[in-house]
């Protein structure tokens, strides 16, 4: 005696296929989305905040050095330093900006901008006490300016952290929920291979 499924029973088995084959597919393209946005996360960190942080630092030397100097009556604002100095904030506005980072970036141009004209001159000329007067404050600006720049950069070097390991729980829940789901399909089409006379009643036929 052979068993034949009805084509209720065929369309039901069709139904549970197909499940699994759409669940292993929306999975697949979850995890692509996920791991764009990772991926994603990971390289803003680098590309805008730590190349950004090296940028920073580099500016925050070169007005320390720029303070020593003058504190040692040699101060001078020298073409070299100076087109270092545009280029290291050229760079720093081609990466990707937040709007309070685009303001004091903004701001931070003008400062060293401001600065070239009192920098030119050497401290020895106009005497010492006259330049500090004039330098060190647009130095010390500078260096406040420098310092909001450095916290915006920890600030969203945790943020985008922050976002990436949400990103991995939300994958890693959604993996757990497809193995289980994989696991129920499995026993169903078990069920349906090896019992199919009991839960499902096919149709006898000689």
């Amino acid at each position: 005696m052979k068993t034949k499924f009805s084509i209720k029973q065929r369309i039901l088995v069709g139904l549970v296929l197909a499940t699994a084959f759409l669940l292993v597919l929306g999975s697949n393209l979850l995890d692509r989305k996920y791991f764009s946005t990772i991926q994603a996360s990971v390289k803003s960190i680098y590309d805008d905040r730590i190349v950004v942080q090296d940028y920073i630092y580099q500016l925050q030397d070169m007005a320390h050095e720029m303070e020593v100097a003058l504190l040692k009556g040699e101060y001078v604002q020298g073409n070299e330093r100076s087109e270092k100095i545009k280029a290291l904030l050229a760079d720093f506005s081609r990466t990707k900006l937040t709007r309070d980072e685009a303001r004091l970036l903004e701001r931070l141009d003008r400062q060293f901008s401001d600065l070239e004209p009192s920098g030119t001159t050497n401290a020895s000329k106009e005497g010492k006490p006259l330049a500090e007067a004039k330098v060190l404050p647009q130095l010390a600006q500078i260096r406040q300016t420098l310092d909001g720049l450095e916290e915006i950069q920890l600030e969203q070097s945790d943020m985008l952290t922050q976002l990436s390991e949400k990103t991995l729980g939300v994958n890693r829940m959604l993996s757990n929920l497809e193995v289980v789901f994989l696991v129920i399909i499995g026993i169903s089409i078990l069920v349906l291979a090896f019992y199919p006379v009991k839960v499902l009643n096919p149709v006898h036929w000689n």
